[in-house]
């Protein structure tokens, strides 16, 4: 489906006007979101919401549930938040103070982000008379074992029966994704928009030798790391499987491991065992990312499965070589042997020879790095994405 294509009889020099071509009344969008976390998906939430806030075309607010960095990057944009613990209300009570808030706003749009958020803004279009639901899918169902594995299979029947009763448009963050969503959802109602990052913010001030010596690194040292979630679908394992193949042979050598998550204690436990504990630095969450992005030579993913991860896109912004597996849309991004390599393979073999490989040719890295960044800067800036959200919005309303 083409994006803002304008209906029979339009003004098609621009989709902002209308067909007497006076200028239109802005069009009131809210966006429902959770708070609790602050991950890829978070954060590109927050990126859209900033560039969409600035089309004098829409009027944005947001219902965003439990409070955290992700209320705060949105009211830093001056965009208007109703925020919602979770844990002091019932899914009712939700409902009840999203209807007050929505009330008199006249929205046109419920945008939402996730399972919960899909079936409140069904709920609340129709309580608030809003003609229009969209849904952005930004990843596949992950893997769960025992009870969460029946509750999560509950859960997406539960929003397959929405989005077929009460869903106008899917937006799919990858044209990888968008084949699986077919799968589930009429073909006509996905459409395909890939994340974007901020190519303003997504920046650092020190070189890669500054970058590394923050980090206690000395200049002539490799670094290979990751940034993410620490949970199972990431196979962080493959990575540290990958290492120790690659401290075998190159001892000037460090991996980052950047991030949280469940699956911290045995990724922390299996490089206490190969004996990796001066090679393998485990970071956390930083604040200051991108200079840690900055020190990196090669970024590393490894993941089963990915919609569009905005770390892979700002490290290969910001300079890393990307050596990655060949899934979701990280290939829509990483053009192997042009802006990075990718792996038909989880075998941390492989991974480890492609790491090696790209680290003993300093020119050739540098090549794939240079032309990996003029590919994101190209191709995956927040404000296309605004630009192509908006223009969704816009071929709503021009429905007849």
């Amino acid at each position: 489906m083409s994006l803002g294509s304008p209906a029979s009889g339009s003004d098609t020099s621009s989709p902002w006007k209308s067909a007497d071509g006076a200028k239109p009344k802005p069009i009131a969008v809210c966006h429902i979101a959770s708070g609790d976390l602050w991950a890829g998906a978070e954060r590109q939430i927050a990126t859209l919401l900033k560039h969409l806030a600035r089309l004098e075309t829409l009027r944005i607010v947001a219902i965003v549930l439990n409070p955290g960095r992700l209320v705060a990057e949105i009211e830093a944009a001056g965009i208007e938040v109703k925020v919602i613990p979770e844990k002091e209300c019932s899914f009712l009570q939700i409902l009840g103070k999203s209807v007050r808030f929505l009330r008199g706003r006249e929205i046109r749009v419920m945008h939402s982000h996730r399972y919960k958020e899909n079936l409140l803004a069904a709920l609340l279009a129709w309580r608030c008379g809003a003609p229009f639901v969209v849904r952005t899918q930004h990843g596949m169902p992950e893997p769960f074992e025992g009870i969460k594995r029946i509750k999560a299979a509950l859960i997406r029947h539960l929003d397959r029966c929405v989005a077929s009763t009460a869903t106008h448009r899917v937006i799919s963050v990858s044209h990888d994704m968008r084949e699986h969503l077919t799968k589930i959802f009429p073909s006509e109602r996905i459409i395909s928009i890939h994340n974007g990052i901020d190519l303003q913010e997504v920046d650092s001030r020190l070189g890669p030798r500054d970058a590394k010596a923050a980090l206690g690194i000395p200049e002539n040292v490799c670094v290979i790391g990751t940034v993410g979630r620490l949970e199972p679908i990431k196979r962080l394992d493959i990575f540290l499987m990958a290492a120790r193949h690659i401290v075998a042979q190159l001892s000037r050598v460090r991996c980052l491991i950047v991030g949280e998550g469940s699956d911290e204690g045995r990724l922390r436990e299996m490089v206490h065992h190969a004996g990796l504990q001066d090679k393998v630095l485990f970071l956390g969450h930083r604040n200051d990312v991108y200079d840690v992005m900055r020190a990196l030579d090669v970024f590393v993913l490894c993941s089963d499965h990915e919609g569009l991860p905005m770390s892979l896109l700002e490290a290969q912004y910001l300079g890393a070589t990307v050596v990655a597996r060949s899934v979701g849309g990280i290939k829509e991004v990483v053009q192997h042997g042009r802006t990075g390599l990718l792996l038909e393979t989880s075998d941390p073999r492989e991974l480890a020879e492609a790491c090696l490989s790209v680290l003993r040719n300093e020119s050739w890295r540098r090549r794939l790095a240079s032309h990996g960044s003029a590919f994101v800067a190209e191709n995956f800036s927040a404000t296309q994405t605004a630009d192509s959200v908006a223009r969704l919005y816009v071929s709503l309303r021009l429905q007849p």
